[in-house]
């Protein structure tokens, strides 16, 4: 089938033009004084009521010099999912009533998994929506014209063509074939945007994921792909992908096939990595895990896993005044095992660092000691601070740092309900990211480390992930906030696949930075691998 081909012959996709309403900026609140390890709150809760409006749905669109208009189904203008076909003929009746059927169908699953294009936008805020523009394969759309009834290729980051046969199509027996190709498509699109290369392992990853998301999401009468191998063969098809990625050629034959359900070798070689992918990163799947780079899945080539998980998450530095006692961040972790995290949950040799509270002055300080150490780490910004440091935010995504909400303005939560919580703290927050940066985090952190279980399973309904520590540097308490204590909590509690506690703001953040070099340093010659969280969890940061 073209369509992969052509999905990752994609450049990188652009941002979307940032456009900034001013509409939260009068509910802004003085900047906090004291970091998220101190309970007490330093700001009173602003309310900012969720304002919706229907996205503005472009009427016509334009690709490789053809017009195309919006076709009309019922319910469209509050669809993530927009139809459109050539303007020099009608569309079908037949198709449109499958579309009619189908189209409604996709969107809600695709909303249900929390996909960040499936979502309204806040009033004043660029809508999101992916453009599926339909053409007959008479239509000279690409240089190419594929064969078969159906074919996909990716314009750019919110515009898929659908190129098929329409009458092929409709006499098809199997009727699902629309709706897989189309899951996948969209699917794929989604999963593009975060990779770099066209490689045989992304290819491979990439086909992996989808094949679990159509599984996941689809009644099991419509997923019909098979995609079990005989172990032999299994052993057989590793050994050649091996080959394949040190310079031996890339394994073409098995996506030359037009269907995806034909493609059986890159399927079950593909289903199965990503299988193994989640049997290793508790709470992983195949949503969560769509934007996480490849590489991560390069071990389950030599090995099945096997892993021996961590009997339990708890926190290493003990209880402090004015801060969440560490029995509650130990007990929210092991009965939410999945959706709230501590720390990593297998044995590898790994460190994250994170930051909290800014961005601020600090943080431009802080990227210089990491740039220079060649250093990812994990930023949980405050989405009052977002529009002031752009740049900052720019160069901490350029960098593959993990950046994610630590609420809109650092109120504790712990007094409002799940709902005000998500739309007064959370969505806001990820609004904000996603305007200015294309980016919706999925990653949360709590201010003051306080969240009830409520909020836990709402949030994670919502495809959040709750993530606190398990070394606390205590930057920020002022009794405890030197460079030697510093260094102190975060060396001498040293465990595999740690979760830290610094801050970026909040305060006088000097020692911070003025620390990191020798922990840096401490934790390499220990042979520790510095990661950001998204690769610590194997869970993507972002919707």
């Amino acid at each position: 089938m073209w369509f992969l081909g052509q999905l990752f012959q994609t450049d990188r996709l652009t941002c979307l033009t940032r456009s900034f309403t001013l509409f939260y900026s009068a509910l802004c609140v003085a900047f906090m004084l004291s970091g998220c390890g101190d309970s007490r709150s330093s700001s009173p809760e602003v309310v900012i009521d969720e304002i919706v409006i229907q996205p503005s749905i472009a009427e016509k669109t334009n690709f490789s010099d053809e017009s195309y208009n919006l076709v009309s189904l019922d319910g469209y203008e509050k669809s993530s999912l927009q139809v459109y076909w050539p303007g020099s003929s009608d569309i079908p009746v037949a198709l449109q009533a499958r579309l009619q059927l189908l189209i409604p169908q996709l969107n809600k699953l695709f909303t249900q998994q929390n996909f960040a294009f499936s979502h309204p936008s806040p009033e004043g805020f660029v809508p999101l929506y992916k453009k599926l523009l339909f053409s007959p394969i008479t239509s000279t759309v690409v240089d190419e014209e594929p064969a078969g009834e159906l074919s996909f290729s990716l314009t750019n980051n919110d515009s898929i063509i659908v190129m098929l046969d329409v009458d092929a199509l409709l006499n098809n027996a199997n009727g699902n074939t629309l709706l897989i190709e189309l899951t996948n498509s969209i699917y794929q699109s989604e999963r593009i945007k975060h990779q770099v290369d066209n490689g045989l392992l992304n290819r491979l990853v990439s086909r992996g994921l989808a094949l679990h998301f159509l599984q996941q999401n689809l009644a099991t009468g419509d997923f019909t792909l098979v995609v079990d191998i005989e172990e032999t063969e299994l052993s057989v098809a590793l050994a050649q992908v091996k080959v394949g990625l040190t310079g031996g050629g890339l394994i073409d034959n098995w996506f030359t096939e037009e269907r995806l359900s034909e493609q059986t070798k890159a399927n079950a070689v593909g289903y199965y990595l990503a299988a193994q992918h989640f049997l290793f990163y508790s709470g992983s799947d195949a949503t969560n895990s769509f934007a996480v780079y490849s590489e991560l899945f390069l071990p389950w080539l030599d090995k099945v896993n096997n892993a021996d998980k961590k009997s339990e998450q708890y926190v290493r530095t003990g209880n402090v005044p004015d801060q969440i006692v560490i029995e509650e961040l130990a007990r929210q972790a092991n009965l939410y095992q999945g959706s709230y995290f501590i720390e990593g949950l297998n044995h590898e040799k790994l460190i994250a660092l994170s930051f909290d509270d800014g961005p601020s002055e600090y943080t431009t300080q802080i990227l210089d000691v990491l740039e220079s150490a060649n250093v990812p780490a994990s930023f949980f910004w405050q989405g009052q601070n977002l529009a002031n440091y752009q740049a900052v935010i720019d160069r901490s995504i350029a960098a593959g740092h993990t950046v994610a909400n630590h609420s809109w303005n650092h109120v504790n939560g712990m007094s409002s309900t799940s709902e005000e919580l998500w739309q007064k703290q959370v969505s806001p927050t990820n609004d904000e990211f996603q305007q200015l940066f294309n980016i919706t985090p999925r990653f949360y952190r709590p201010p003051y480390g306080e969240i009830t279980d409520a909020q836990i399973e709402y949030l994670a309904s919502k495809g959040m992930k709750v993530l606190l520590w398990s070394v606390d540097s205590r930057d920020w308490n002022p009794a405890l906030n030197s460079v030697t204590n510093i260094e102190s909590a975060l060396i001498n509690n040293q465990h595999e696949e740690m979760i830290t506690l610094m801050h970026d703001a909040g305060g006088n953040r000097q020692n911070t930075v003025d620390s990191l070099p020798a922990i840096i340093t401490h934790y390499k010659t220990q042979g520790y691998r510095f990661v950001n969280l998204e690769t610590l969890l194997g869970i993507s940061d972002k919707h």
